[in-house]
């Protein structure tokens, strides 16, 4: 099996590090730097297509070695708003509150940026979270888990106690949809 670097990942999440070393596929990670402000009037899903494909093409300008570059982002929708990372305990809170007894959208959308062709792929999923009290709310803000995560929780972490069920991609809800990453290689036939 060769060694050789097959792809470029854009992202400076672990959990997307973690997700793509499980396809046994040899990366280098690049972390891209662009503003994720949304748009006037832009809806969800479009905002993150968007965002992951501005990450695969800063990367793919700044490489001049041609390595494809696979960039994705992922956002909550409640309700026709973004549920954006929380900047403090406070913004935290104030996301798990409105979570609470609700069903959610986790959108994760993916760019893989090659010589040929920009290919991408979105994935969409539901998660309803269960009642959860103030004091649960609060211990969950207490740990350092929703400060870097889209609705200020992790599905893989000490949230999964929160979730009464979910429909469509499990891998795609952490951030990284492995199925259609996968489906994304073998269409740019990218092989490990």
């Amino acid at each position: 099996m060769s060694t050789s670097i097959k792809l470029i990942l854009a992202s400076s999440s672990s959990r997307r590090q973690a997700l793509l070393s499980r396809l046994d596929l040899h990366y280098n990670v690049i972390v891209p730097s662009i503003s994720e402000s949304l748009y006037d009037n832009e809806c969800p899903e479009i905002y993150v297509q968007r965002i992951a494909r501005e990450k695969a093409e800063v990367v793919w300008q700044r490489e001049s070695n041609q390595i494809p570059v696979l960039a994705a982002d992922t956002i909550i929708e409640f309700h026709g708003n973004i549920i954006s990372k929380p900047a403090n305990r406070k913004h935290a809170q104030k996301a798990l509150h409105m979570l609470t007894g609700h069903e959610h959208i986790v959108y994760t959308a993916m760019c893989l940026w090659t010589k040929l062709k920009v290919y991408e792929s979105m994935t969409r999923s539901i998660v309803r979270f269960k009642n959860l009290s103030r004091n649960e709310i609060e211990a969950y803000c207490a740990t350092d888990e929703p400060y870097d995560k889209a609705g200020a929780y992790a599905i893989q972490g000490h949230a999964a106690n929160f979730i009464e069920y979910i429909s469509g991609s499990y891998t795609g809800i952490v951030g990284l949809p492995l199925a259609e990453v996968q489906s994304l290689l073998i269409q740019a036939n990218i092989k490990n």
